[in-house]
């Protein structure tokens, strides 16, 4: 099986810093007031610590002696990001649940979520649930109040992008492929530009078993593979992709013939092009024996009664043909039993085993070529199924 790839969730830290006030130094906010010296000195060196491991042990520091501060709204959302931005990704989302059940809605807490989520890797129903939740929170919400329309429409995009990919990582990993198909599709017409939403698409739809869907499957993963602009797959996944849909592709088609072109196509857009087809190696195959069906007529009359008389119904076919003319076949030449030969040894495949013992009604004036075709009738006197031999009496070329 093929690795999958997990990255962690792109943090969308311009959308946090618009949506939300920066942290206020205490002497910044007049209708709260620190209780005494030590937590003013403590919320300053909180505010201004830049490591986030330090800056959590403050936190906790000032939770412990100041539980019922004024600022505990403004410490509960500190908290929230500096867990984000130490990487501490199942912490962040405890945070932003806890502002969501003191402030129901919260655009913040919930774009948190959403962002953060898929970076979990985890099936379990609560953190999906709360995925779900919050992108589609995010999705219906619209433009939160204490954001102007300029700074909504420079975030709404990637909101939304964001909130739609959550949404197909919490399909697939509920195994809701169609659902997963459709929201990663959204996302993609959002931003063309996500190798891993196209890997992950490749796998939602490949999952489906849909025969009308292999191009889409194909493509996607062709698209994951090649594209190395802003939001690609790193250098070794794509590597790793691209061995996956080599093998896929041969298991499909039964060649590599087209794989190059598709993924040319695939460099140009995240979806495929109208009316792409990839012919299967079924497909790939039928084509290929009608062409030899044409090219071969006579050898095919040979090749469909023998599959015939070896077939489940042979006995029937074999007792209508004995003792009757044959009809008109062309095979290859294996033997003959003199330079005139009155008996030629035939077959389908050149140097393959004798097929069929032709007795001649008249002597040949010179042996054909070994490998040569030639093209007989005569009359059907005696057949074994395993190994298959038919011969014939009263034979004639021409």
């Amino acid at each position: 099986m093929l690795k999958r790839f997990t990255t962690s969730a792109v943090i969308v830290c311009a959308v946090l810093l618009a949506a939300s006030a920066a942290f206020p130094a205490p002497q910044e906010a007049a209708e709260k007031q620190p209780k005494d010296m030590a937590e003013y000195e403590l919320i300053n060196k909180t505010f201004e610590e830049a490591d986030p491991a330090t800056k959590l042990q403050l936190l906790a520091e000032w939770q412990e002696k100041y539980p019922e501060s004024d600022y505990k709204e403004d410490r509960l959302r500190l908290v929230m990001r500096t867990n984000q931005a130490a990487g501490k990704l199942a912490e962040a989302i405890g945070g932003a649940e806890e502002v969501l059940r003191q402030f129901p809605g919260d655009f913040e807490a919930n774009l948190t979520i959403a962002t953060l989520t898929p970076g979990l890797g985890s099936e379990s129903a609560e953190v999906l649930s709360a995925g779900e939740k919050a992108s589609s929170s995010l999705i219906a919400g619209g433009k939160p109040a204490n954001l102007s329309d300029e700074q909504w429409n420079s975030v709404k995009g990637q909101i939304l992008t964001t909130s739609h990919q959550t949404l197909g990582w919490v399909h697939m990993q509920r195994k809701d492929n169609v659902k997963a198909e459709s929201e990663f599709k959204t996302v993609l017409g959002m931003n063309p530009n996500l190798g891993q939403v196209s890997y992950w698409l490749g796998n939602v739809v490949l999952a489906q078993g849909d025969p009308d869907k292999n191009e889409l499957a194909l493509f996607s993963f062709a698209r994951a593979a090649v594209y190395e602009g802003e939001g690609a797959l790193p250098a070794a996944g794509r590597t790793q992709v691209a061995d996956y849909l080599s093998t896929l592709y041969g298991k499909y088609a039964g060649t590599q013939d087209g794989l190059d072109a598709l993924k040319q196509a695939a460099m140009k857009q995240p979806l495929p092009p109208a009316g792409l087809t990839i012919e299967s190696a079924s497909v790939r195959e039928f084509k290929a024996e009608e062409a030899r069906r044409d090219a071969n007529p006579l050898v095919y009359v040979f090749i469909d009664l023998r599959d015939a008389l070896t077939g489940s119904t042979g006995d029937s076919v074999w007792s209508n043909l004995q003792g009757k003319v044959s009809p008109k076949m062309e095979l290859y030449v294996l033997g003959a039993d003199s330079d005139r030969p009155q008996r030629l040894n035939l077959g389908s495949q050149p140097g393959g085993p004798v097929e069929v013992v032709l007795n001649l009604e008249n002597r040949l004036r010179a042996a054909p070529s070994r490998g040569s075709k030639v093209n007989f009738e005569g009359v059907a006197s005696n057949m074994t199924k395993s190994p298959f031999q038919l011969t014939l009496t009263a034979g004639s070329t021409f």
